[in-house]
C-alpha cells in the first residue's frame, strides 16, 4: 500500500499544474441524482424494447457516471468553471462530450471492441481523478435537481412516441417514429459490432467501409445494446431520441444558468421543453417545427447541446476575459464536427468573431479587425477544404435558391386562408425582392411564432439589465440563420439539397426560445414585489405547462405531407421473416432482398448485414458501386441453373435472400417453390 501510495505521488509531481491545482468537487445529492438519471434511461429503453434488462441499468449507470466523473474533472479546473454554472447538468454534458468522443475515436482506432474501448477509457478518467490531490464536497443548487426533473418529465412526454413505437394492427405493423429510426438503428449495431475503422461498413453495402460522417450519437446506445443485447431499434427508440431531447434541457439549464443565475436557467429550460413551438402555434408548417425536428433527427439534439457548451466557455470566455475558455469553446465546437456537421457550419464564423468583437482584455481596433479578417479567412479556408471531403453538401453563397427554397417549404404548409395567402405570394416565379419581403416573416413566424414579438419585447425591457453581449446574442443568431437560409445555394446534386439551409433552423429557435425563458425568469426572480413568490410561480408554471408535451407528444412525429412514410406501415410477415434471420444464423451473416431494403426494416430487425441496399433518397455517394451489386443481384434472379443460383449467391458472400412475391427470380421450381421460411408473400432462401 505505501509502494502504491508513493508511486502516485510521484506520478502527481510529474502532471500537468493545472490538474494538482485542480480541485475536484462532488455531491451526495449529484451521485444520486445521476443513478436516478441512469435508471429513468433503462425504463426508456424497457419501454421501448418491451422488456426490462438488469443489464441495461447496468450499462447506463456505468456510463453516466463515466460522464459525472469527467466533467467533475472539468469543473475542477478553476479558471475553466469561473463564471459558469457547472452543476451536474453540465457535467454530465461536458462529461459525455469528452468520453463518447473518445470512445468514436477508439472505435476507428482501436481492434478492440466498443465495451473494451470503454473500459480503458473509465480507467483513464479514474486515474486523473485520482491524481487530482484535492477533493471537496459541494452542495448543489435546488433549481438545478428541479430542472433535471423537468427535463426527464418534458422528455418521457414529447417522446411518446419512440417509448411505444410500435403498433401491431392485424397484418400491418406500424413504426410511429420516423422513417429514419431504422436507418439509425443500423448504424447502433454497426458501432456495437465495431473493432476498428475496417469493421465501420457503409450502412448500404455489406465490406464498404463507411465514409465519415457525424456517428457521435450512436456510442452510447451502441454501447448500451453491447452489454445487454438489447435490440438495435429498440436502443434507437428509447435510448438515442429520449437522451438527446433530455441534453437540450440540461444545456439551456446550463447555458443561460451560467449567464442569469440558476432560477433564469431552469425558466429558459421550462421555456423549450414546455411551450409549444411556432408551427404548433397556428402557422401549422411541420417541416419548421422544432418539436417534430427534434424527434425525427437526433443527431441534432445532440449538436444542440454541445453547441450550447462551445458557446457557453466562448461567451463567459468574453466576459470574464479567460483564453482558456475561449479555446474551450472552440474544441467543443471541433468535436461537434463529430456529430452535427451542419451546426458546425452554420456556427463557426460567429464563434470565431463574436470573440474578437467582445473579449474583455484589452485589444486594440486594428488588433479586432485584424481577429475578424483572420478568422473570416479561416473560414472560407476550411469551407474550401471542406468541400473536397466526400459526402460535404455545396456550400456556395449566392442568393439563388430563395425562391425555390421558399417553395420547398411552402408545399408541407397545412392548408388554411392566411397562410395559402403568404405562400401563394412566395416562390419560384416571384422576385428576390418580393420572396424576401414575404419570404422572411414567414419563415420567422413559422419556426417561432409569437416568440419574435416577444424576443423585441424582452430585449427592449432589459437594454440596461444585462451585457450587450447577452441581450444581443439571440439577434445574432438570428440574422446569421436568415442570411444562411436566404443567401446560400441549394445542393441539388445531394439527397436533400436543403440541409444547410434548413438545420440550423432548430439553433434559432433553441436560443432564442430559451433567452427568452431566461430572461424573463431573470426579470420575475428580480422583481421587487415578486421576488420571494419567483420561484414557486416558475415551479407552478412549470407543472401547469406539462400539458403541452403531454398532448402534442403523441403524434408529433407525423408528417402530412408524407403519408407514405408518415408513420410507416410495413406487413407483420417483413418482421417475421427479419427476426427468422436473425435467430437462425449469426452475426455476420448477409442478406439480400428482393426489393433492396428501402426502409432498412430487414436490417435493422435481422440485425444482419446488407449485400446491397437502396435508399428512399437520391444519395450519389456511391452511387456507382451501389448500381454494380445492384446489376449483380439483378443477375443473381435472372439465373435458372439451382448450383449455379448457390454458387453465385456464395460468391458474394450472400446467405440470405429474402424474395417478395411478384418480384421475377428465374429460378428453377426445386430451388424456387423450396424457401428455408416462408411468411405471407416472403420467401426466405438460406444459401449456406
Amino acid at each position: 500500500m505505501d509502494k502504491v501510495e508513493s508511486t502516485m505521488d510521484r506520478l502527481r509531481k510529474f502532471c500537468p499544474r493545472v490538474l494538482r491545482d485542480a480541485t475536484v468537487t462532488y455531491s451526495k445529492a449529484d451521485l444520486i441524482a445521476v443513478f436516478l438519471i441512469a435508471a429513468v434511461v433503462s425504463v426508456w429503453a424497457a419501454s421501448a424494447a418491451g422488456s426490462f434488462s438488469l443489464w441495461v441499468l447496468l450499462a447506463c449507470e456505468v456510463m453516466f457516471f463515466a460522464f459525472y466523473l469527467t466533467g467533475s474533472l472539468f469543473a475542477g479546473v478553476e479558471a475553466l468553471a469561473k463564471g459558469v454554472l457547472f452543476e451536474l447538468p453540465l457535467r454530465l454534458l461536458v462529461g459525455y462530450a469528452v468520453v463518447n468522443t473518445a470512445l468514436l475515436v477508439l472505435a476507428w482506432l482501436s481492434p478492440l471492441g466498443i465495451i473494451e474501448n470503454f473500459t480503458i477509457v473509465l480507467a483513464a478518467v479514474m486515474l486523473v481523478l485520482f491524481l487530482a490531490q484535492r477533493r471537496e464536497q459541494n452542495q448543489g443548487s435546488v433549481a438545478g435537481f428541479f430542472a433535471i426533473g423537468i427535463c426527464i418529465l418534458a422528455t418521457t412526454l414529447w417522446c411518446q412516441d419512440s417509448l411505444d413505437p410500435i403498433l401491431k394492427k392485424n397484418a400491418v405493423v406500424v413504426f410511429k417514429p420516423w422513417v429514419d429510426g431504422f436507418y439509425h438503428a443500423v448504424h447502433i449495431r454497426i458501432f456495437a459490432e465495431s473493432h476498428g475503422a475496417s469493421s465501420i461498413e457503409d450502412f448500404r453495402m455489406q465490406g464498404v467501409p463507411a465514409r465519415l460522417y457525424h456517428y457521435g450519437m450512436y456510442m452510447l446506445p451502441a454501447f448500451i445494446k453491447k452489454v445487454s443485447a438489447i435490440q438495435s431499434y429498440p436502443a434507437f427508440a428509447g435510448v438515442l431520441v429520449p437522451v438527446g431531447v433530455f441534453f437540450t434541457g440540461l444545456a439551456a439549464y446550463a447555458f443561460f444558468g451560467s449567464l442569469w443565475g440558476a432560477w433564469p436557467g431552469l425558466a429558459a429550460c421550462a421555456a423549450l421543453l414546455l411551450l409549444p413551438d411556432g408551427a404548433q402555434q397556428g402557422m401549422q408548417n411541420p417541416f419548421m417545427s422544432y418539436q417534430w425536428l427534434t424527434q425525427i433527427s437526433p443527431s441534432a439534439t445532440y449538436g444542440l447541446a454541445l453547441l450550447a457548451v462551445a458557446w457557453l466557455f466562448v461567451i463567459q470566455g468574453c466576459v470574464q476575459g479567460h483564453r482558456l475558455q475561449l479555446f474551450a469553446g472552440w474544441a467543443f465546437a471541433g468535436i461537434l464536427v463529430a456529430y452535427k456537421l451542419h451546426f458546425v457550419i452554420a456556427s463557426s464564423l460567429m464563434l470565431l468573431v463574436v470573440p474578437a468583437l467582445f473579449f474583455r482584455a484589452a485589444l486594440g481596433f486594428k488588433k479586432r479587425i485584424a481577429w475578424v479578417a483572420a478568422a473570416g479567412t479561416f473560414y472560407v479556408v476550411a469551407l474550401l477544404v471542406g468541400q473536397k471531403v466526400p459526402g460535404v453538401p455545396l456550400i456556395r453563397f449566392d442568393g439563388s435558391s430563395i425562391g425555390e427554397v421558399l417553395y420547398l417549404v411552402s408545399t408541407f404548409h397545412v392548408p388554411g386562408a392566411f397562410r395559402e395567402f403568404v405562400v401563394e405570394h412566395m416562390g419560384r416565379q416571384f422576385s428576390t425582392t418580393t420572396n424576401l419581403l414575404y419570404g422572411v416573416p414567414y419563415i420567422l413566424f413559422t419556426a417561432l411564432g409569437v416568440f419574435v414579438p416577444i424576443l423585441v419585447i424582452l430585449v427592449v425591457a432589459l437594454r440596461n439589465r444585462t451585457s450587450l453581449l447577452y441581450l444581443i446574442f439571440p439577434l445574432l443568431l438570428l440574422g446569421n440563420f436568415l442570411a444562411m437560409f436566404f443567401g446560400l445555394a441549394l445542393d441539388m446534386s445531394s439527397s436533400t439539397p436543403d440541409e444547410l439551409l434548413h438545420r440550423p433552423v432548430m439553433i434559432v429557435y433553441f436560443f432564442v426560445v430559451a433567452w427568452i425563458g431566461g430572461a424573463s425568469g431573470l426579470l420575475l426572480v428580480n422583481a421587487r414585489h415578486a421576488r420571494k413568490l419567483a420561484r414557486p410561480v416558475l415551479i407552478g408554471l412549470a407543472a401547469l405547462l406539462m400539458i403541452v408535451p403531454a398532448s402534442l407528444g403523441r403524434g408529433v412525429q407525423l408528417m402530412w405531407a408524407m403519408p407514405k412514410i408518415s408513420p410507416v406501415r410495413l406487413p407483420t410477415a417483413l418482421i417475421r421473416v427479419a427476426e427468422y434471420i436473425r435467430t437462425h444464423g449469426g452475426p455476420e451473416d448477409v442478406f439480400q432482398d428482393s426489393q433492396f431494403d428501402r426502409f432498412y426494416a430487414i436490417s435493422a430487425f435481422s440485425e444482419r448485414k446488407t449485400f446491397v441496399a437502396h435508399t428512399l433518397t437520391n444519395m450519389p455517394y456511391r452511387g456507382e458501386m451501389v448500381a454494380k451489386r445492384t446489376a449483380a443481384v439483378n443477375r443473381l434472379m435472372s439465373l435458372r441453373l439451382p448450383n449455379l443460383v448457390v454458387a453465385t449467391a456464395r460468391a458474394f458472400g450472400i446467405r440470405w435472400f429474402v424474395c417478395w412475391q411478384g418480384d421475377g427470380v428465374s429460378w428453377p421450381p426445386e430451388l424456387k417453390d423450396h424457401p428455408a421460411f416462408r411468411a405471407g408473400p416472403f420467401a426466405v432462401y438460406d444459401f449456406k
